[in-house]
């Protein structure tokens, strides 16, 4: 093992508890998506819009298949562009379907995001992926199995890619759900765009893993960046003086940092009154770019500041 990947792992531990003594039950993304089928079926998981359990678990087998007919395979990438509801949704859980990752970007740098990333395959608006998805088969069966350690997504932003895993996301996820008691029996709504990591963790892995739909009119919380019971917010300074509802961004921790004053779950911060390094299963696999990883893993620990 190399001296950064030794520092990676470091980071990514926290007290005596390794990033491989795994707490989720879940051996991948994909598992999840299947198994809340089997769970839930008809069950809605975007109530405002019909759209249940399975039919999304279906639309995902669909776009998977969409994806080996184009001549995507597991680990690789796909990318896609500014897409509207539900197709990122679709996408991103056909990826994992499959077993590849999905890039995605925060400013619209398609160019940066392409040539550090070298997707096999972009997904624009002109392809009217949703139509195309239709005429695969809603029945796939992976020949590959993604691992929890093995990449989910890459979120292109200000010119660096933060490359999470299956594991990241997943924890990240239960982080929030234990932390603000979502369940199956309650719904939750959230006004956000598939531009941020949050959206990947809120808006897309949340409803499957709580089983609670995201639901505009039957909502007993929601969250958005503004006029929200819980607010996303994307710049902060200190952890210690958060509101109680504010959900604190580092897209290094895979998403959430701190919900109010307390680091979210399996994250240990050094200081919450000026936060400059964190430990924990939330912190992600690195950067895409290897010089970028030697500054900021070190000691142990990964430096945010």
């Amino acid at each position: 093992m190399s001296e950064l990947k030794k520092q990676i792992y470091k980071a990514q531990c926290i007290g005596n508890v390794e990033p491989i003594e795994y707490m989720v039950p879940y051996p991948n993304l994909r598992a999840l998506i299947e198994g809340q089928n089997i769970k839930y079926g008809e069950k809605m998981v975007y109530a405002d819009h019909g759209l249940s359990s399975d039919k999304i678990y279906r639309m995902a087998q669909q776009a998977a298949n969409f994806f080996v007919s184009r001549g995507v395979k597991p680990h690789q990438r796909i990318l896609i562009q500014s897409l509207s509801f539900p197709e990122s949704e679709v996408a991103i859980l056909g990826a994992w379907t499959l077993g590849s990752s999905l890039v995605f970007t925060g400013d619209n740098d398609y160019d940066g995001a392409i040539k550090s990333t070298s997707p096999n395959l972009i997904i624009s608006k002109e392809m009217e992926f949703l139509k195309r998805i239709k005429k695969c088969s809603d029945e796939f069966s992976p020949k590959i199995k993604a691992f929890l350690e093995d990449e989910a997504v890459v979120f292109w932003e200000n010119g660096k890619g933060v490359r999470l895993s299956h594991y990241n996301i997943l924890v990240n996820t239960n982080g929030v759900q234990h932390a603000l008691d979502i369940y199956e029996d309650q719904a939750f709504d959230i006004e956000i765009k598939p531009n941020s990591i949050p959206w990947v963790i809120l808006k897309v892995v949340l409803p499957l893993y709580s089983g609670a739909p995201i639901s505009k009119d039957k909502a007993d919380l929601t969250f958005g960046e503004i006029d929200a019971d819980y607010i996303i917010k994307h710049n902060w300074n200190s952890i210690s003086d958060s509101l109680p509802n504010e959900l604190n961004v580092c897209n290094e921790n895979s998403g959430f940092i701190s919900i109010g004053k307390e680091p979210i779950h399996l994250t240990e911060v050094d200081n919450l009154d000026n936060p400059s390094s964190i430990n924990g299963h939330s912190v992600m696999m690195g950067y895409l770019n290897e010089a970028e990883n030697q500054k900021v893993f070190k000691k142990g620990k990964l430096f945010i500041r």
